[in-house]
């Protein structure tokens, strides 16, 4: 950093809660790494470049990918066959691919300008490289909230070898190497600054290596909290197939998980009666500040459950105007290709109904065959049973409807 640089942008205070903007870079040219393009390389079902963007839809308000000048249409037509599809329209502020520049520096500037032209709120922006598939959503958490707190922040980790600093071909001087860190993304910033700061070095010609180096030469210091092994570059063939290696021998993840739903909604004169999308014939409904569907509701707490990711109200908080009489199908839709981003995919449900009348008998295929369609399950993995309470509570005197539900997901 050159001392003689005036800090001459002010960071101003962040709101804990403010917005989340992800900025994935794959604008480069992958020459290191061969004939092919590196973040398009296949792992395990998804592109590198898919994995790199997956763990950060959970937090972000938008996403945009960098790629080549000259390739939009081809990153548009992959993200339009994407499993992380649904995943990616149900962003708050879109998803977004721009056209990069000349070096990552511009790239980043160009995705910075274009995130700012449609996203008008302020908030941290963390910028990623799209060839960091093994990025944990842990890391990025931690990222985001040093962030808030400091204005920017990076993950580190320390070096391994002993480094040197060389002129020509001879070692000049051997600096100490617990003093010395090597740099990981996601670097996040707050996104107002870190665009100004980025459109000065553009108007000086400021070179930076890292996005890091441009908000400490136009604002100040940068914070840093400990990176992760895992989270590793691949810019050669064998860092893919290392990073491979590394995740089979030292991880272990469960194979099958299983999660349980309930939900209970008063019965009300004037609503429609709603199981899984299905209308029933009913003098009363559910109430409910979303359609009321009692069934979804449960199947979706089964799903996030299983997967360990929070529950209905956390995903669909209630009072929010988007979720007010919402289709319940909707975001069990949504809810399905959440637990797919983390990896998981259905095998069974079995769910329970409760309710003195009307019989759901006559309903029962309709039902399972609605919960197939949407939740793309064989309707065979479906069971539905309807019971009473026997005149018991207040689901036994018809005030009140009851869904239970089981899921099992496997990886």
């Amino acid at each position: 950093m050159s001392l003689s640089v005036q800090k001459t942008i002010r960071v101003h205070k962040l709101p804990i809660d403010g917005s989340i903007f992800g900025l994935i870079t794959a604008a480069g040219s992958s020459s290191r790494y061969g004939s092919s393009k590196k973040e398009l390389e296949d792992l395990g079902g998804l592109t590198v470049l898919e994995r790199a963007v997956e763990p950060f839809i959970p937090f972000c308000n938008a996403i945009l990918i960098t790629c080549p000048k000259g390739e939009k249409s081809r990153f548009e037509e992959l993200f339009s066959k994407s499993k992380l599809k649904p995943a990616l329209a149900s962003l708050k502020s879109g998803f977004m691919i721009a056209e990069g520049g000349k070096s990552r520096q511009e790239s980043v500037l160009f995705g910075l300008r274009e995130l700012a032209a449609n996203c008008h709120d302020d908030g941290v922006v963390l910028i990623h490289d799209g060839a960091r598939p093994w990025i944990s959503k842990k890391l990025i958490e931690k990222t985001i909230n040093c962030a808030r707190e400091r204005g920017a922040c990076l993950p580190l980790m320390p070096l391994i070898e002993t480094p040197k600093i060389v002129e020509a071909d001879l070692i000049h001087d051997h600096p100490a190497r617990g003093i010395i860190m090597s740099a990981q993304t996601p670097q996040a910033f707050s996104f107002p600054e870190i665009l100004a700061a980025y459109e000065l070095a553009h108007r000086e010609g400021f070179k930076a290596t890292d996005d890091a180096m441009i908000w400490d030469r136009y604002v100040g210091p940068v914070s840093w909290i400990e990176g992760e092994r895992q989270n590793r570059k691949i810019t050669f063939k064998e860092d893919l197939v290392a990073g491979i290696s590394s995740l089979e021998s030292h991880s272990f993840k469960m194979p099958l998980s299983i999660g349980l739903g309930y939900d209970i909604h008063p019965l009300v004169d004037g609503r429609p009666l709603l199981l899984a999308g299905v209308l029933i014939e009913s003098e009363k409904g559910e109430a409910g500040y979303s359609d009321g569907d009692v069934l979804w509701h449960a199947i979706i707490d089964a799903m996030l459950g299983a997967a360990a990711i929070g529950d209905i109200g956390l995903l669909f908080p209630p009072g929010e105007p988007k979720w007010k009489n919402a289709d319940s199908s909707v975001l069990a839709k949504k809810a399905f290709a959440l637990i797919r981003t983390e990896g998981w995919q259905l095998a069974n449900i079995d769910c329970t109904v409760i309710i003195e009348k009307p019989k759901l008998a006559p309903y029962r295929e309709a039902i399972r065959t609605s919960i197939s369609r949407n939740l793309e399950l064989p309707i065979e993995s479906i069971s539905l049973k309807a019971k009473t309470k026997e005149g018991f509570d207040a689901t036994g005197h018809g005030e009140a409807i009851e869904a239970h539900a089981v899921v099992l997901i496997y990886r």
